[in-house]
C-alpha cells in the first residue's frame, strides 16, 4: 500500500498525472496541498491561498471536512484496541467483552483515638457508624469517616476508661434508599444518585408480597441461575454506578411494582489519603443517639489515612485486562493464577506467588501506591486469603504476606558522580539526574524481582542533556559507612577534578526480591542503653576494633582511631540495616542516652567541603555533580 495516489485529469487529453500525498491528514496539511494543486492546475488563479479569496474559502471548507473525517477514522481504528484506546468508555467496552470487571473506588481507613475529659460524669457509647470529619473550609474538602467498632468510655469505672480507639472507613453510608419500582421487564437498570460509590459496597433488597427479600450480588449477571434473586453493578465512563437485574434466563426479574431499596457507601477515594495527622477532630452529633452526651469527648487521628483509591485507571486496565482475560477463570492452579487472582482484591496493586508444593502457596502483595500501615496490610492479607478460599485446589492453603509494612521494602543505596558538560548549569543537571533515577525506581515502574543494574543507572543518567559522563560510586543494598562516604566525596575545587573510583565497593547487578522504595530508609533500629555501656568500656580500651555485641549489633571505630565517633549498625532480622553516628561517646556513657545520626539530615560541611546543603543531604540516593557552570 502506498502513501501516495495519482489524480488523472479528465479534460486534458495528454493524461496529465498529479501525485496526491495521503499522509496529509490535518487541516494545515490538506489546505497546503489543495492550494498547491490549485496553483498548478490554474496558474491564472492569482489569489489562490489568500484568506480574502472566495476560492480559498472553499478550499478551507474542504480541508476542515477532511480534518474532521480523518480524526474519526483514526479514532475508530484506535479505539478498537486496548493498546491505543484513549477513551475510558472504549476501554470499558473491551473489558466487558473479555469478561473483566474493573476495580472501582476504594475507601481509605484510619485509626481514630477518642478521649473523654476526666471531669465527665456520664458514660459515653459511640456506636458503629459514628461519623467523624475534618474542619473544612468548603464542602469539596470535607472528608467523612465512619467508625467500624463501638467505642465505650466510662469515667465512673475503676480505673476510669477515658480513652478508646476504633478503625474508621472514609465515606458516607446510604441506608435503604428507595432506588425505584420494578416494571417487571428484563434487565431493568437503575442509576445510583451519588458518584464515588465504593467498590462492592452495594446491597439490594425488595419488598415482595409483604416480605423483605435480599438480593445477591454477582460479578456477572450471566452466571446467575434463572430463579436466583441476583443483581450486578457496573461503573460507566462518567463515574456513575448502574445496578442491573436479570431476565429470567440469567437471574430472575424483580416482581412488577416491587419497591427496590439499596444500601451503599460513597466517598472521595484517593483524595482522603492526603489528610494529615490531627485533622479528623469533629464528631457528627447526628450520627450518635440523641441520649449520648458528647461533652468532653475529643477525637484525633494519629496518622494519615491509607488505602483510598480512585476507580481503576485506563493505564491500570491496560495491564490488568490481558492478565484477567487469559488466565483468570475463578480458579487457582498455577502460581500465575494465584498472583493474578490476588490482583482482583481491592487495594492490591502488585502481587506475585511462590511456593514449592501445591499445598502451601505464598502470595506476596503490595498496596496501592505502596503506602500502608501494618494494620492495613494485615487487613489486606486477610482479604486476599478470604477471596481465594473458594478458588484454590482442595487441600491447598494460600498465605498472603507481608503483614508488616516494613517488610515490603528492600533498601538500595546509590551514589552517582555526574560530570557536566562545559556551559551547562551544574545544579540543574544534578537535580534532573536525581529526579530521573528516582522515577526509574519508583513504585509505579518496578515490580517484584526488578533488577536495579549498573547499566540502568548509566542509561538513565546519560539521557539528561548536559551530562558528559558519570561514575557510579556506590550501588548496594547496604548503606556506606561514614568513612566510606568520605572516600567517595568528589574533588570540586579544581577545574579538572581527578576521577574517583571505588570499584572494590561495587556489586554485580542487584536482584531486588522485594519492592524498591523511592530510595528511602523506612525504619531505624532501637539501641539499648544497657548495651551502650558495655560498648563504651570496650571502645575506650580498644582503639581500632570491630566486634559483635549482643542482639546482632556491630560497632566499628571510625577511621581506625578512637576519636569519640563510632558507627553502630543494626543487623537484626526484622530491621533494615542503617548507619548512624554516636557523638561524644564518653557523654553517652555518663548520661545513658543515645544520640542518633539521622541520614535525612545534611552531612557535616567539614567532612564534605565544596558541597551545598542539597548535595550533602541524602536518603539512599546521592548525586554529585562537577564541571559545568556553578549554579545558585
Amino acid at each position: 500500500m502506498s502513501d501516495t495516489g495519482i489524480l488523472v485529469t479528465i479534460e486534458d487529453e495528454s493524461d496529465t498525472r498529479i501525485v496526491l500525498d495521503y499522509t496529509n491528514r490535518d487541516f494545515t496539511a490538506i489546505r497546503s496541498q489543495l492550494v498547491g494543486l490549485a496553483k498548478g492546475l490554474m496558474p491564472d488563479w492569482a489569489t489562490a491561498g489568500e484568506a480574502s479569496d472566495f476560492g480559498t474559502l472553499l478550499i478551507e471548507l474542504f480541508a476542515y471536512m477532511g480534518d474532521v473525517m480523518h480524526f474519526y477514522i483514526d479514532r475508530t481504528a484506535s479505539e478498537a484496541f486496548l493498546g491505543t484506546a484513549v477513551r475510558r468508555q472504549s476501554v470499558l467496552y473491551i473489558a466487558d467483552m473479555l469478561g473483566y470487571r474493573p476495580i472501582g473506588q476504594q475507601s481509605a481507613s484510619v485509626l481514630l483515638d477518642f478521649t473523654l475529659d476526666a471531669n465527665a460524669e456520664e458514660t459515653v457509647t459511640l456506636p458503629v457508624g459514628t461519623k467523624v470529619y475534618n474542619n473544612a473550609d468548603n464542602a469539596n474538602n470535607l472528608m467523612v469517616f465512619e467508625t467500624n467498632q463501638e467505642v465505650f468510655l466510662d469515667p465512673l469505672a475503676t480505673p476510669p476508661i477515658l480513652t478508646g480507639s476504633s478503625f474508621a472507613t472514609e465515606g458516607v453510608t446510604v441506608h435503604d434508599d428507595l432506588m425505584g419500582i420494578s416494571l417487571g421487564i428484563p434487565n431493568i437498570e437503575f442509576i445510583l444518585p451519588h458518584k464515588g460509590v465504593v467498590f462492592n459496597s452495594v446491597s439490594v433488597r425488595s419488598d415482595e408480597a409483604g416480605q423483605s427479600l435480599p438480593w445477591t450480588f454477582v460479578s456477572d449477571i450471566s452466571i446467575a441461575r434463572p430463579t436466583q434473586a441476583a443483581f450486578t453493578t457496573f461503573l460507566d465512563d462518567t463515574g456513575v454506578t448502574h445496578v442491573v437485574f436479570g431476565d429470567n434466563t440469567a437471574g430472575r426479574i424483580p416482581a412488577a411494582n416491587a419497591n427496590l431499596y439499596v444500601t451503599y457507601r460513597f466517598g472521595q477515594g484517593a483524595e482522603a489519603n492526603d489528610l494529615s495527622a490531627d485533622t479528623l477532630t469533629v464528631i457528627a452529633a447526628n450520627s450518635v443517639p440523641s441520649t449520648t452526651n458528647l461533652w468532653g469527648v475529643t477525637v484525633r487521628n494519629a496518622a494519615s489515612p491509607v488505602g483510598g483509591t480512585d476507580p481503576e485507571s485506563i493505564d491500570a486496565m491496560r495491564f490488568s485486562i490481558p492478565r484477567a482475560a487469559s488466565r483468570i477463570k475463578s480458579r487457582a492452579i498455577t502460581l500465575n493464577d494465584y498472583g493474578d487472582l490476588a490482583m482482583q482484591v481491592p487495594g492490591v496493586a502488585k502481587s506475585v506467588a511462590y511456593g514449592t508444593v501445591y499445598t502451601a502457596v505464598h502470595v506476596r502483595i503490595a498496596p496501592t501506591d505502596g503506602k500502608a500501615t501494618t494494620q492495613y496490610m494485615t487487613y489486606l492479607c486477610d482479604s486476599v486469603e478470604a477471596y481465594m478460599a473458594d478458588k484454590i485446589i482442595v487441600g491447598s492453603q494460600v498465605m498472603a504476606e507481608p503483614t508488616d509494612v516494613n517488610a515490603l521494602w528492600y533498601p538500595v543505596y546509590c551514589r552517582v558522580l555526574v560530570h557536566v558538560i562545559e556551559g551547562f548549569n551544574r545544579s540543574s543537571v544534578r537535580l534532573q539526574v536525581e529526579s530521573l533515577i528516582r522515577k526509574a525506581v519508583d513504585f509505579d515502574f518496578v515490580d517484584f524481582g526488578t533488577k536495579i543494574t549498573i547499566g540502568k543507572i548509566y542509561r538513565t543518567s546519560l539521557s539528561i542533556q548536559g551530562v558528559e559522563w558519570i561514575e557510579i560510586m556506590w550501588l548496594n543494598n547496604t548503606e556506606p559507612t561514614l568513612a566510606q562516604d568520605k572516600l567517595m566525596a568528589p574533588i570540586t575545587n579544581n577545574a579538572d577534578p581527578s576521577p574517583i573510583t571505588v570499584n572494590d565497593m561495587m556489586t554485580p547487578p542487584l536482584l531486588i526480591p522485594r519492592i524498591v522504595p523511592p530510595l528511602t530508609v523506612f525504619k531505624k533500629a532501637d539501641v539499648q542503653t544497657k548495651q551502650l555501656t558495655s560498648w563504651v568500656a570496650k571502645l575506650t580500651t580498644t582503639a581500632a576494633h570491630t566486634f559483635l555485641v549482643g542482639e546482632g549489633i556491630t560497632v566499628a571505630g571510625v577511621d581506625g582511631t578512637f576519636n569519640g565517633n563510632y558507627i553502630i549498625t543494626a543487623v537484626t532480622s526484622n530491621t533494615i540495616s542503617y548507619a548512624k553516628q554516636v557523638a561524644d561517646i564518653a557523654a553517652v556513657a555518663a548520661t545513658g542516652t543515645v544520640t542518633q545520626y539521622d541520614t535525612h539530615n545534611p552531612e557535616s560541611e567539614v567532612d564534605f567541603p565544596g558541597l551545598d546543603e542539597n548535595e550533602r543531604t541524602h536518603d539512599g540516593l546521592w548525586v554529585w555533580a562537577v564541571g559545568g557552570v556553578v549554579g545558585s
